[in-house]
């Protein structure tokens, strides 16, 4: 297949539906397809797209015909059913761009054109149909993991930088847009790197000069050292003066002496509840003793007043 000529720039997979009509009629082209980043490609006649015209699809953008197609409003055509694809010219857009080729270029979709400087000694990579590939140069700078990348889910940006975990550590790797769906890639590790770290000392810059100010201090940025001025520090990076700081803090407060008054005994603090008068304990009742228990009448009569033993002679049995 011959190099596809990309000269339709102003077709993009983000026009309407409607300007590719007109595309369409303005060409010798018999066919309009759509070839996405990944999934089937999409074929359609003239009378087909002016159908989705008419539909009320006009605004609708090229890349949603994939959709269209799954909810059935549209039943995109086989191009092997189509008789001498290679002498039936068709108008296709894709993420590149646009052009006009044989109808048998929809069989084939994968495999990407490239372009002719493909070979220089730069590291170029193309994305088609979700695939990233890249140059020798390439290769032999960054190896095959680079390709590993899903390129449907690169940024649509001009330039966009992409992580690459590695043996080593991750590297960034830096994509530029030549073309659409062609990039020069280069490896900005070292300079993202120093990047992160300069912000990292100029959030520490920052911090610290907010407690400056929060003590009352004021600071300023000369660009040359001052005569006569305390305070002042030298700001250096990677052995480079960048200028100087100056940093005025308010006289410190001497604090005032305290006085003493002197101590004085502490009186006993009377209490000026009532206190009630202290009743004195009950007095307990003593128990007979057990042996006078068991004495009976007689012998009671016996220890009457006046009696002991030393006229145990005159007891009367």
């Amino acid at each position: 297949m011959n190099e596809r000529d990309y000269s339709l720039k102003s077709l993009t997979p983000e026009s309407t539906l409607i300007y590719f009509l007109r595309t369409l009629f303005g060409t010798a082209a018999e066919y309009a397809v759509y070839i996405p980043d990944s999934g089937d490609v999409i074929a359609l006649t003239k009378g087909q797209l002016v159908f989705l015209v008419e539909r009320g699809c006009a605004d609708a953008m090229i890349k949603t015909l994939p959709q269209l197609a799954a909810r059935n409003i549209v039943r995109p055509i086989n191009p092997e059913e189509i008789e001498y694809p290679a002498e039936t010219n068709a108008l296709y857009v894709e993420t590149a761009g646009a052009f006009v080729g044989t109808l048998e270029t929809a069989l084939y979709p994968d495999e990407p054109q490239f372009p002719s400087w493909w070979d220089a000694p730069v590291p170029f990579a193309i994305s088609s149909r979700g695939v990233l590939r890249l140059n020798d140069t390439a290769i032999n700078m960054f190896g095959i993991g680079l390709e590993k990348l899903n390129a449907s889910e690169l940024p649509e940006r001009d330039e966009f930088i992409v992580r690459l975990e590695g043996t080593n550590g991750a590297r960034f790797i830096a994509f530029r847009k030549l073309k659409p769906g062609i990039f020069t890639v280069d490896d900005c590790t070292e300079d993202l790197n120093d990047a992160q770290d300069i912000t990292w000392w100029a959030a520490v810059g920052q911090t610290w000069m907010r407690e400056v100010e929060a003590k009352g201090g004021k600071w300023q940025r000369l660009s040359s050292l001052p005569e006569g001025k305390k305070r002042v520090r030298a700001c250096e990076w990677n052995g480079q003066i960048q200028g100087y700081l100056y940093i005025q803090m308010p006289p410190r407060k001497k604090p005032e002496p305290q006085i003493q008054e002197p101590e004085t005994e502490s009186q006993p603090e009377i209490s000026q509840h009532n206190e009630e008068p202290i009743q004195p304990e009950p007095l307990s009742m003593r128990q007979p003793d057990d042996v006078i228990g068991r004495i009976g009448p007689q012998a009671m009569a016996l220890l009457a007043a006046g009696q002991s033993r030393e006229n145990e002679g005159d007891y009367v049995l």
